[in-house]
């Protein structure tokens, strides 16, 4: 691992706490850009996810009609994604989960192949599709095995946005971002 992650990690979730006054505005602005974004208008399968406190808050965009929105599960090492309809009702905190990660409750999963549209939160991007998560690795192991066809976006707030992200040969870049 580079060194530099774990320091970059510490001063970004700092950086998350500052900001959280103005998340639900910078959120609204994120799900418009989304609604207005020709792979979202197109997607009929939806992968989004619930935010951890201080995340973009993309629950404004559902219900979807017309889309079946995915939300991941982890299981073991590895995330599953399966389909809500209600987050209100359908996401609950995860019982083994160190922070307040909300997850669907388990079900049928959906192969990543049938996602048209991925969303994905991290701690930082680079506008070269780089990104920096939260170190379990959870997204890279969902993201090397994704086809072609799905299209991956990051989702964040602009001081998020880096220059740089040290990148190891497993880390899984992003094909663009929505941030406000």
């Amino acid at each position: 691992m580079y060194p530099q992650k774990p320091e970059l990690r510490r001063r970004l979730k700092a950086q998350l706490k500052e900001h959280t006054p103005l998340a639900p505005e910078k959120s609204a602005q994120i799900c418009q850009a989304i609604r207005h974004d020709a792979p979202w208008k197109s997607a009929s399968t939806v992968a989004i996810f619930a935010p951890l406190p201080g995340e973009p808050d993309l629950l404004s965009l559902c219900p979807a009609p017309g889309k079946r929105l995915l939300f991941p599960r982890i299981s073991g090492p590895d995330l599953l994604w399966i389909e809500v309809t209600n987050p209100i009702e359908d996401l609950l905190a995860a019982p083994d989960a160190k922070i307040r990660l909300l997850e669907p409750s388990p079900g049928p999963s959906v192969a990543l192949s049938e996602i048209d549209l991925l969303l994905i939160p991290g701690l930082a991007f680079s506008k070269s599709g780089g990104r920096l998560g939260r170190g379990g690795g959870y997204y890279d192991r969902a993201l090397s095995a994704k086809p072609p066809s799905t299209r991956v976006m990051g989702v964040c707030f602009a001081f998020q946005l880096q220059d740089f992200i040290p990148l190891e040969p497993h880390d899984q870049l992003v094909d663009g971002l929505f941030y406000a």
